[in-house]
């Protein structure tokens, strides 16, 4: 009899740890996936983006400017017009609504940082409200010391250690894929580039959320 109740305790013991791996690997494989995602051309359709080829041409083969670096404005006047060009990110890109029902399903976790000037703030908390968007994103990352955008995104993605980052700007692409930032990055591809080899480059956000949330 002693003998078969120390059999029952230890077959006990070992149903319980069996069961707790099990639900310690379930919780582990249900964890929210940690994605950070660019505001302009990403969540929001912004059809200025398509200027960007002309002008990183431009800049590279008419100005013999190489380096990556992107205009900060300071005047009044810059800021406003700065503004009045974003003004064209009206509507929210083809696949948001399918990042409000992944983030209320707690299958991302979102996080939005965006290359925006502090200036732009107002605007942009707009748009979220507007389309519904604010309450998907865990946190909301702008750009308020005015840090060339590229940079600012390498230092927010390090520090945020996403899994993923979805960004439409090539050139901040390519440096986050140079500098080896601690994540996956997705680039959204724009009609003049679509023809550019890049492994993980999607024509608008559904497409990426669906390769992410892929098994």
């Amino acid at each position: 009899m002693g003998r078969l109740s120390t059999f029952h305790r230890v077959y006990n013991s070992v149903q319980f740890c069996t069961s707790l791996s099990i639900l310690c690997y379930y919780s582990f494989m249900t964890k929210p996936i940690v994605v950070g995602f660019d505001f302009d051309g990403v969540i929001a359709y912004n059809p200025t983006r398509l200027a960007r080829l002309p002008i990183s041409f431009v800049k590279q083969h008419i100005l013999g400017i190489q380096k990556v670096s992107f205009f900060v404005p300071h005047t009044t006047l810059e800021k406003s017009l700065w503004s009045l060009a974003h003004e064209s990110s009206v509507f929210p890109a083809q696949g948001a609504s399918l990042l409000r029902r992944l983030t209320k399903e707690k299958k991302i976790e979102a996080h939005l940082v965006t290359g925006r000037f502090g200036f732009l703030e107002d605007h942009l908390l707009r748009f979220l409200n507007r389309w519904d968007l604010q309450s998907c994103f865990t946190s909301i990352t702008l750009n308020i010391k005015n840090e060339q955008p590229h940079l600012f995104k390498e230092r927010i993605v390090r520090q945020k250690r996403f899994a993923y980052f979805v960004e439409d700007n090539w050139d901040i692409v390519n440096h986050l894929v140079v500098k080896r930032v601690p994540a996956k990055i997705h680039w959204i591809y724009n009609v003049f580039d679509r023809t550019r080899v890049y492994s993980h480059k999607y024509p608008y956000l559904q497409k990426s959320l669906e390769r992410i949330i892929a098994p």
